[in-house]
């Protein structure tokens, strides 16, 4: 284990600083985006009556919710201290890492489709994690078994859809 560890360890840094300013306009521009597909997924979200359709409705709600907060965050900071546009190119790593999270949820919901929801997540979850950078084994567990619990909860319990006996 111990070897393991070190070899983790000195691997090298990528050159990604992390998210770009959020008071930056690409930030705006995709915060507003993100809240507006988020209004049209409510707003189908409303058509369907039936129990199944409280999950959509919550997700399509948070996503507004949080989407919109961002958007408004971000006007705000920039209308306080406008800041000058660099048109530098984003990190090569940051660009690549944004395109395999893209691929990753795409191929997620396509296997979720084949195999349901909850043994797709089990498998995507923590290798997911992993390829981004979480090598602690005990929060890749924890973070998996809080997902599998908050799917059963959602699904299972308040909406009477079986998650785990069969596909969705």
């Amino acid at each position: 284990m111990a070897i393991q560890e070190d070899q983790i360890a000195d691997l090298p840094e990528d050159d990604d600083d992390g998210p770009a300013n959020e008071a930056s306009l690409g930030s705006i521009g995709f915060a507003a985006v993100v809240a507006i597909v988020g209004i049209v997924f409510f707003w189908q979200s409303l058509q369907n009556n039936s129990p199944a359709g409280l999950w959509p409705r919550m997700l399509a709600g948070a996503l507004v919710l949080l989407a919109g907060a961002q958007t408004v965050t971000a006007i705000l900071t920039r209308l306080r201290a406008p800041q000058q546009e660099t048109h530098s190119a984003p990190p090569r790593a940051s660009l690549h890492r944004k395109i395999f999270t893209a691929a990753w949820l795409l191929v997620y919901c396509l296997v979720a489709q084949l195999t349901g929801f909850g043994p797709a997540m089990l498998v995507f979850v923590p290798a997911y994690m992993l390829v981004m950078g979480y090598r602690n084994p005990i929060w890749i567990v924890v973070v998996t078994a809080a997902f599998a619990l908050g799917l059963t909860l959602m699904f299972d319990t308040v909406a009477n859809v079986p998650v785990w006996s069969s596909r969705l």
